[in-house]
């Protein structure tokens, strides 16, 4: 007796299967969406296109739940607060929410009919969740209980995008898949940054003021040193990455994709971001000799760049360059960051190192500088004064427990990846993290995205490698092709 398969999701129609039938309840379902629906329309015309769009996206992707993590990754790199639709509380809801939202529902879903293990333990995890849960008693004492509970929100989403993340993706072909993802977003945003605004696709530039009087571009309407870090991750690995092309197509392909993305970056003209770039390529190139001689080369091209923007008028490109070489000494000389510092030790004094507890900081900053009150430069300006006003010592703690939990995880994955193929991403993802890291002193707050996503990525990565090595010691075939990196 032959036993028919299923017919799988997005699999074409066989005819031999037996024909659907409508049943009085699957009418009433009907007549039920479409109710809501319409009451949806009533109330904002756009969450009923959202929820199509989003119950047609959960149906396709229940049947590749990988697809699911990949669209999860480039709606959080493209979406920014100027695509929000509305807002609940302090919380904006946009274009990353919805898909975020109906992702999980349709991995949650095939993780229950694969009985797949949602629940593990990542090395970062124990001092996140030691974070969480310090932030969330600093409830009890915050400044601000609205600005509070929206930082708890934050953390809560990178829990569930670093779950999913990491339960999902779990061989080398699926991780490479998802940095191609992550290089097509990054393109597609270098592309509207670049060529949006001449062909009248976009208009963001007045929107912030480090922007408005030109020469700092702001992609898709984030503030320009945002719009910078949104697409600094990817520049590292786009280079490695296409250092194990076997075809010289897609690795000319790539190479000029990193060249244009970061260009694309340096157009908003972030000091940080240039030197994000260099500290996280330079502390790679010190660790393996092949990046080094990679780093040389693309020294070579960037200073011929900033060279050719020096002494020629070359559009927004040109002036967002030379206001990084023009403007080197005055990263720390105004009194913008100082001032901010300065409230953040104050808080941290005031409260006896507790801090102040999550959100709150500009409610707290009008004891400590009025001016910087009611100017557009109010936030701590670095992720380590963040946590000096916000959770105090223990925070701090925390904050250096988690820097080591993420380098040794990095040790171990070099180690692991050590001849194959996964050996590239494994030195040169933490090196963009460096690189944030190094920056974050001076910008960003502690769940700004989208650094968790990329360090999710990483620990997927880990898992894969571990999994790889002791395969190999068990001696069976390779799970990541070999390579190497030796000159």
């Amino acid at each position: 007796m032959i036993r028919r398969r299923p017919l799988a999701l997005g699999s074409p129609l066989d005819a031999s299967q037996p024909s659907f039938r409508a049943t009085p309840l699957f009418w009433v379902g009907v007549l039920f969406a479409q109710v809501a629906l319409m009451g949806l329309f009533v109330v904002d015309w756009r969450l009923s296109v959202v929820l199509v769009a989003s119950i047609v996206i959960v149906t396709v992707l229940l049947d590749r739940p990988i697809w699911a993590v990949g669209c999860m990754l480039g709606a959080r790199l493209i979406s920014t607060s100027t695509t929000s639709f509305f807002t609940i509380g302090k919380v904006s809801i946009g274009f990353f929410e919805p898909v975020l939202l109906f992702s999980l529902v349709a991995l949650f879903v095939r993780a229950v009919l694969d009985q797949k293990q949602l629940l593990r333990t990542w090395p970062w995890q124990p001092v996140f969740l030691a974070y969480m849960a310090f932030s969330v008693m600093g409830l009890t004492w915050c400044v601000s209980l609205p600005d509070g509970l929206k930082d708890i929100v934050g953390l809560l989403v990178i829990v569930c995008t670093n779950l999913v993340i990491v339960s999902f993706i779990e061989t080398w072909e699926q991780v490479k898949l998802m940095v191609w993802f992550w290089i097509g977003a990054c393109v597609l945003i270098g592309f509207l940054a670049i060529f949006g605004d001449h062909l009248g696709l976009t208009n963001y530039s007045s929107m912030w003021k480090a922007s408005s009087s030109g020469g700092r571009e702001t992609g898709l309407g984030q503030q320009p040193n945002w719009f910078a870090m949104n697409l600094m991750f990817i520049v590292h690995s786009c280079a490695g990455f296409a250092l194990i092309q076997r075809d010289p197509r897609i690795k000319w392909g790539l190479m000029l994709s990193t060249i244009f993305i970061f260009l694309a970056m340096m157009t908003s003209g972030s000091r940080g971001g240039a030197y994000s770039i260099v500290i996280g390529g330079g502390l790679a190139a010190l660790g393996q000799p092949r990046f080094r001689k990679w780093f040389f080369g693309f020294a070579a091209i960037g200073i011929a760049a900033f060279l050719i923007a020096y002494y020629a008028d070359i559009g927004d490109l040109g002036k967002g360059l030379n206001r990084i070489t023009n403007n080197i000494d005055v990263l720390f000389s105004q009194d913008i960051r100082g001032l901010n510092w300065a409230a953040c030790i104050g808080m941290f004094n005031d409260s006896w190192g507790l801090g102040i507890g999550p959100g709150g900081y500009i409610d707290e900053l009008q004891h400590y500088s009025d001016w910087l009150y009611h100017s557009v430069y109010r936030y701590p300006h670095g992720i380590f004064w963040g946590e000096v006003a916000h959770h105090g010592v223990i925070g701090i703690m925390l904050l250096g427990a988690f820097v080591v939990t993420i380098t040794l995880m990095a040790r171990d994955t070099i180690n692991n990846t050590k001849g194959t193929e996964a050996e590239v991403l494994a030195w040169s993802m933490p090196a963009s993290m460096a690189g944030y890291f190094a920056w974050s002193f001076v910008e960003f707050n502690f769940n700004e995205k989208p650094f968790w996503e990329w360090l999710a990525l990483y620990t997927a990565l880990y898992f894969v490698s571990k999994r790889a090595k002791a395969a190999e010691e068990r001696g069976e075939p390779p799970q990541i092709p070999k390579w190497s990196l030796k000159l």
